[in-house]
């Protein structure tokens, strides 16, 4: 009886498959690691722009909403502010204000929205004096309403025993991603000018 030896014998057959699924699933996993990568990256850049338009758009609230915003807060023992977008209307009565900060807090920027959770704004005195009885930077890094990237920030300022009561530095927290390091912060002033 003579053979053919016109197709695959099934043990051909699953050698195949074998040795393509040993190729193929390594590359399909880089790649869907590749686009979640890609997908954070594009998270990350947006948030930063969208950190980047809130810091120059604070500049343009009134200065004096603000200064006794924080005023009221050093007063209060409480020594910084926080906006977001269901709260800042409390600390800005003039509607021009209220209207800007409305566009800023509910910017979306290449698909990526914010809500108050996610999105929040820190103001505080620009100093941090930290001498008995007002230890304004010893209360804020203790604060656990603050994230911890925000409190970060902080303990890399040197209180300074000068008042300067026209500036008030400025911290932008954005968490983009619900991983924890999915964070971006932008430090800045806000000036009487």
């Amino acid at each position: 009886m003579k053979m053919n030896n016109k197709g695959f014998s099934i043990i051909e057959l699953f050698a195949v498959i074998l040795i393509a699924t040993a190729i193929i699933f390594p590359a399909m996993t880089t790649l869907v690691n590749n686009f979640e990568i890609n997908d954070r990256l594009h998270d990350r850049r947006s948030s930063t722009s969208i950190a980047q338009g809130t810091l120059y758009g604070l500049q343009r609230l009134n200065f004096d909403d603000i200064e006794a915003a924080v005023i009221q807060a050093n007063n209060d023992g409480l020594y910084y502010i926080e906006l977001n977008n269901s709260n800042y209307s409390d600390y800005l009565p003039d509607s021009a204000d209220q209207a800007l900060c409305d566009k800023l807090f509910s910017t979306i920027w290449n698909n990526v929205t914010l809500d108050e959770t996610n999105f929040r704004v820190f103001i505080y005195n620009f100093n941090l004096p930290d001498t008995s009885p007002n230890l304004y930077k010893t209360t804020l890094l203790n604060n656990t309403l603050i994230p911890g990237a925000v409190r970060d920030q902080i303990s890399l300022i040197e209180p300074l025993s000068t008042e300067n009561p026209q500036l008030y530095r400025v911290t932008i927290w954005i968490r983009y991603n619900e991983e924890a390091q999915s964070v971006v912060t932008l430090n800045g002033l806000i000036s009487n000018d």
